[in-house]
């Protein structure tokens, strides 16, 4: 009996091991058939990302933590990501990748076509200063000359300060060097750059100290296509998991850290004058359709804020403050007078194509365009 059932024997274990590889080479194939995570990112944008891979930057390394905690490969797919709804359309709504690191954590940015992540963190203009310079306020910059870069919101808040000479610049990296070569005093820039280059081009020569104003921080998310509502929860759930990790790696790329120098405008208009304002313009009969929405809160003000930094800031500057007082929004009631209200309209609407300026009309609703003018209502002097 024995020696006729040890067959039998072997024959079960052969077939249950046959049965168990087969299981590992279905799962092995499997997972070997989960597509890669592409991520879109910019080829020379350090700190935030490079082709070259060394370092490989910010946002690729995230992108990487994050394709393997869902057991995937990264596939970086390389765009110029500069800003913009531009970059979104022709990256991450043309299918080219599936996740977008680095937008503005903001809900009505693209709203009806990218939903985004929870902000996994808040990025600052950051003020670069000599190890022996200490500064709590923008008085103490008075009498120093302060790189800024040109039409940024540093440069838009120290033009309205007196004495302080601005150095206009045109990169961080140009700021960093006037400063170093002793045309500045100070620098005022973009923080998560400026951090990077004192870290890996001036071994930490400078304290590069995060400010708090406004428009000053940018919390920051991943966006995604509406419709992949799956992979944006897969990937909240890991980027909830990851606090400590990009602490770790923001101080890896010489990111500025610690509490915020708050930085209130020389010229901060009271919140009971902007109510004013914004109510006046809603009731301006020359534009009654137009002022609708804007009904007279600082709500309709923020949004008309963010529209134009959106769709306007690019030409006009960032809060509608711009060097060149040509085109500085904040001069128009000055310019205008009681016309003001009428040119706005026109020129929003029509456009002129001889400047430049597109039409409007169409492009955004007339409530978005009241919200808009209250804002610009809102910046007189």
């Amino acid at each position: 009996m024995q020696t006729t059932h040890l067959p039998n024997v072997a024959r079960s274990c052969r077939r249950a091991a046959a049965w168990l590889a087969g299981l590992l080479i279905c799962a092995a194939t499997a997972h070997a058939a989960e597509p890669p995570l592409k991520a879109c990112a910019d080829p020379d944008n350090l700190p935030f990302s490079s082709a070259s891979g060394a370092p490989s930057g910010f946002y690729v390394e995230l992108a990487d933590r994050l394709a393997s905690a869902l057991g995937r490969a990264t596939e970086p797919v390389w765009h110029l990501t500069y800003f913009g709804k531009r970059a979104v359309r022709s990256t991450l709504l043309a299918r080219e990748c599936d996740l977008f690191i680095g937008l503005p954590a903001d809900s009505g940015f693209m709203a009806q076509q990218v939903s985004m992540s929870k902000p996994f963190a808040v990025f600052r203009y950051a003020l670069v200063l000599p190890r022996s310079s200490a500064v709590q306020s923008l008085a103490d910059l008075r009498g120093r000359r302060v790189a800024v870069q040109l039409s940024s919101p540093p440069q838009s808040l120290l033009v309205a300060v007196e004495d302080i000479q601005t150095v206009t610049v045109l990169s961080p990296e140009e700021g960093m060097r006037a400063l170093a070569d002793g045309r500045a005093d100070a620098a005022y820039l973009w923080g998560p750059s400026v951090g990077y280059l004192n870290k890996t081009l001036y071994a930490s020569r400078y304290r590069v100290l995060p400010t708090e104003g406004q428009a000053m921080a940018w919390p920051i998310a991943i966006g995604f296509r509406l419709a992949d509502t799956a992979l944006r929860e897969r990937v909240q759930q890991e980027l909830d998991r990851l606090g400590p990790w990009l602490a770790e790696l923001e101080a890896k790329y010489g990111f500025p850290s610690g509490a915020p120098l708050r930085f209130a405008s020389a010229n901060r208009v009271p919140s009971e004058w902007i109510r004013t304002v914004a109510a006046n313009a809603a009731d301006a009969p020359a534009s009654a359709a137009t002022g609708k929405a804007a009904s007279g809160n600082e709500a309709a003000i923020t949004h008309g804020r963010q529209l134009f930094n959106t769709n306007c800031a690019h030409c006009h500057g960032p809060n509608a403050a711009s060097p060149d007082p040509k085109i500085d929004l904040r001069k128009l009631a000055k310019r205008y007078g009681d016309d003001m209200s009428q040119t706005f309209d026109t020129t929003v609407h029509n456009g002129r194509a001889d400047k430049g300026m597109p039409p409007w009309k169409g492009v955004l609703s007339e409530d978005d365009i009241g919200m808009v003018k209250a804002f610009i209502v809102s910046v007189q002097p």
